[in-house]
C-alpha cells in the first residue's frame, strides 16, 4: 500500500517522464541544428533532473527503516482534498478569462485556504486577496506583463 511519502514522488515521476517524452519531440529551428543550447535543451534537463529526484526520493522512503504501522497510509478524506485541490485549479482556469486575473485568484486562493481547512473569514480574506494584488501589481506595474483583466468588466 502507498503512503503519504511514495505517493507525492510517484506521481511526480509519472508527470516528468511525460514531460520528458514531450521535451524529445522539441522540434528544433533550422539555425539551432549546429547549437550547442537549443530551445529543446532547458526542457529535457528539467525532465531529466525532476525523474533523478523523484526516483532518489522514491529510493530514500522504501530504505527508509520505519516500522509500518509508523507510515501514516493515506486516508479518504486527504484523497477527497486533494481532488478537490484538482477540481478548483481546473475551475480557476475557467474562471481567469471571464472574470480577470484579481477576482479569479482571490477566489481560487479563498476557495483553496477553505478545502484546506481555514475557517476564520478574515484570514481567509487577508490571506488571499492582499497576495493577489500584489502580485497582480508587480507582475503588470513593475514588470509590464500583461495579465488579463477579464471579459466581463471590458
Amino acid at each position: 500500500m502507498l503512503n503519504r511519502e511514495l505517493i507525492g514522488p510517484s506521481l511526480f515521476l509519472v508527470l516528468f517522464t511525460l514531460y520528458a517524452l514531450v521535451a524529445w519531440q522539441i522540434p528544433l529551428m533550422p539555425f539551432e541544428e549546429y547549437e550547442s543550447v537549443t530551445s529543446a535543451t532547458l526542457p529535457k534537463v528539467y525532465a531529466v533532473f525532476g525523474i533523478v529526484v523523484c526516483v532518489l526520493s522514491i529510493g530514500a522512503n522504501l530504505l527508509k527503516q520505519a516500522p509500518a504501522e509508523k507510515a501514516e497510509l493515506l486516508s479518504k478524506g486527504n484523497l477527497l482534498r486533494t481532488f478537490a485541490l484538482l477540481v478548483l485549479m481546473v475551475a480557476y482556469s475557467a474562471m481567469l478569462e471571464p472574470f480577470g486575473f484579481l477576482i479569479a485568484t482571490s477566489a481560487f486562493l479563498i476557495a483553496g485556504f477553505f478545502i484546506m481547512g481555514e475557517r476564520r473569514k478574515t484570514v481567509l480574506l487577508f490571506a488571499s486577496v492582499p497576495v493577489a494584488v500584489v502580485f497582480w501589481f508587480l507582475m503588470t506595474q513593475v514588470l509590464g506583463i500583461y495579465l488579463v483583466p477579464g471579459n466581463l468588466w471590458s
